[in-house]
């Protein structure tokens, strides 16, 4: 079943806590020519140009980025040396305004190595260690997999992501999720399921996940999702590509990309208009949750969203959401929060790592994921209250919320 779990919908595993090219322990030299320089750059422009899904203004800066080419070429030949040049990389990338697109510093490489290394799941992810294991990545980044500490050891937190309350006894309970920590899941799981048995003859369970960065979609998926099931709950979203790089990647995945030729006659007329002449393939991916030993919660669930929820995190929000399984209060989600994890390429003269996200996913409603998020259920003011009293998504669960 956790297979199951990684083909579908494999954790966004990584989420923003990787951060933009800070490279604090690098060691900078000189090596790279101008046209070296130059070279790296283009390829980044290239790849963009042919990959990358938000072009379109209306919700991603693609086009703009575009047409900033001689300005950054400029800035490009200004940089006296390499540290100038990969802190121009850095800024480049950052402007197309997109959570998920950013050159790798040194700890996020850690991270990203270390997830993508884990033998577990090495057949799901060898196209993103290919990657990283380039000669002229492990030397830019100063990485030898052999001996280096792994990211893993490094950011794992030492105490629980969640804490739960009772709000009303008998009536309304209440479990916050700071993050969706891959190292936390196993060891947050008793605790979670134990207050889940102690609540589950309430009327109301609040999961709270505003300010949710991302992280792990197997943390929500088996501490939260499978307890509060009785039967399975599945959502099908359509996601879409540009150019031929993520193939290799969502293959790894047992996704195949299909030409648009092949799209069912009712999506043709449902998808906007620039889909169909902006994009080259598409997938269709049903992710099903199976129940894993309910605790028998009958209440209703209300799961609260902000802006700042993003990544693993709204991919909760969009499959409580298409699912049934939560009404959603609070304001629409950061986006992004469908689909596998964003893709890499390295820089072929420097070895600087890009990460990108790859599709453009569509909600279970027919709206542009990227361009509106997840859309909340019941619209309230997300900010969190200092008390329970003064949180107005909370109140509004409390006094007016109704069965979904």
């Amino acid at each position: 079943m956790k297979r199951k779990f990684l083909v579908s919908l494999l954790a966004l595993l990584l989420a923003i806590t990787l951060l933009g090219c800070n490279n604090e322990n690098t060691e900078y030299t000189d090596n790279l020519t101008t046209e070296e320089k130059l070279e790296d750059f283009e390829y980044l422009y290239q790849m963009i140009y042919e990959n990358y899904p938000f072009l379109n203004p209306d919700y991603g800066y693609g086009t703009q980025w575009l047409n900033n080419k001689e300005v950054f070429k400029k800035q490009i030949k200004e940089t006296k040396n390499d540290e100038e040049f990969i802190m121009a990389i850095r800024k480049i990338v950052e402007s197309l305004h997109q959570g998920h697109t950013h050159a790798l510093d040194e700890q996020s490489f850690k991270m990203a190595y270390s997830v993508y290394s884990c033998p577990e799941i090495a057949e799901l992810t060898k196209p993103w260690l290919e990657v990283l294991n380039d000669d002229k990545v492990l030397k830019f980044y100063n990485f030898n997999p052999e001996t280096d500490i792994t990211a893993r050891q490094i950011y794992q937190s030492h105490s629980p992501v969640f804490e739960s309350k009772i709000i009303i006894p008998n009536e309304v309970a209440y479990l916050k999720i700071r993050k969706m920590e891959t190292g936390r899941i196993e060891e947050d799981a008793k605790g979670i399921r134990t207050f889940f048995e102690e609540v589950k003859d309430y009327d109301k369970l609040i999961i709270d996940i505003r300010g949710n960065g991302g992280g792990d979609t197997r943390y929500w998926i088996e501490n939260v999702v499978q307890p509060l099931i009785r039967e399975p709950l599945s959502v099908e979203y359509y996601s879409f590509f540009r150019g031929n790089y993520a193939k290799p990647f969502y293959k790894a995945r047992g996704m195949k990309l299909k030409p648009l030729s092949e799209l069912e006659d009712y999506m043709i007329e449902r998808i906007p208009e620039e889909i169909k002449t902006d994009f080259d393939y598409f997938n269709n991916s049903k992710f099903t949750i199976e129940p894993l030993d309910p605790v028998g919660f009958e209440g209703d669930i209300y799961l609260l969203v902000d802006k700042l929820v993003y990544s693993a995190a709204e991919s909760f929000a969009a499959f409580s959401k298409d699912s049934g399984f939560a009404t959603l209060v609070g304001e629409s989600t950061g986006r992004d929060g469908i689909g596998i994890d964003p893709l890499l390429f390295s820089l072929p003269n420097s070895g600087i790592v890009i990460r990108y996200s790859g599709a453009l996913a569509l909600n279970g409603d027919g709206t542009i994921h990227q361009k509106v998020g997840i859309v909340p259920h019941v619209e309230v003011d997300p900010t969190v209250g200092a008390d329970f009293e003064t949180d107005t998504a909370i109140q509004y669960v409390i006094n007016k919320g109704s069965s979904h």
